[in-house]
């Protein structure tokens, strides 16, 4: 990052905002390296760093038009990768406590009409969430949650690495929780709902 000079830090935004992808790429291999390890220090995850860096530039990319008025182009990154740093925490925070309550309402008992009739209804709900998946992603969602397998498990059960089965398990994830999104209102109850309001808010 401090191979940026002060002439160089104007040139380049300068080049960036008009849209010069030659600028956009210097400051890319002059300055992501401390972008990284400044994440990395606090997501502790090299994968999880590697994908905030990129939406980084991404984000450094698509808003050049404004950042005409930007004095310091090594305050800006950090900033920007704070900031996405903070949100992923926030939505892992979020996205633990949505499953963690959807976990505490398949185990619950159920003891009236109502709540049996709504219990088989999300239990459709979540097999259409799931039935809905990639043949791998959906293999690999129903080995860890219904034969409960590890990682490594899974890898070696699907024969691929452990980091394509946690991918896999990533996009099942997000999409089983989109597709409950769209459709889970018609069979929850008001509690429950204040809970996804908090959650996809």
């Amino acid at each position: 990052m401090d191979k940026l000079n002060a002439d160089e830090n104007n040139s380049l935004l300068e080049q960036l905002v008009i849209g010069n992808e030659d600028a956009f790429n210097q400051i890319y291999y002059q300055t992501n390296k401390n972008i990284y390890n400044a994440v990395m220090a606090y997501v502790k995850n090299k994968h999880i760093a590697m994908e905030l860096v990129q939406q980084v530039y991404i984000k450094l990319w698509n808003n050049r038009e404004k950042l005409k008025n930007v004095r310091s182009l090594k305050d800006y990154l950090f900033i920007v990768a704070k900031n996405l740093t903070l949100d992923h925490f926030k939505k892992v925070t979020l996205e633990t406590t949505f499953f963690g309550e959807l976990s505490l309402r398949e185990n619950e008992p159920v003891s009236t009409i109502d709540e049996k009739i709504e219990q088989i209804e999300y239990d459709k709900l979540l097999m259409n969430a799931v039935g809905q998946l990639p043949p791998q992603q959906r293999e690999a969602w129903l080995l860890i949650n219904e034969q409960e397998l590890s990682y490594a498990e899974i890898a070696i059960k699907m024969n691929i690495s452990k980091l394509t089965v946690k991918r896999h398990l990533e996009l099942s994830r997000k999409s089983v929780r989109d597709y409950l999104k769209s459709h889970i209102y018609t069979v929850i109850t008001l509690p429950f709902l204040s809970i996804l309001i908090i959650f996809f808010s």
